[in-house]
């Protein structure tokens, strides 16, 4: 069952982030990475949490 609820929780996870990233490349006319994608979403919110 725990299996079941992780690797569905990942897809959405993923498809959430799929979706930022295109927005994101589209946005600013260049290719973005997932990984990239991500690091930068971190980044904002670190910066949101003033750490």
């Amino acid at each position: 069952m725990k299996r079941f609820i992780t690797v569905r929780m990942w897809e959405e996870t993923k498809d959430k982030l799929e979706q930022v990233r295109m927005d994101k490349s589209m946005k600013e006319k260049r290719i973005v990475s997932l990984a990239q994608a991500i690091e930068e979403l971190v980044d904002e919110y670190l910066k949101k949490k003033n750490y």
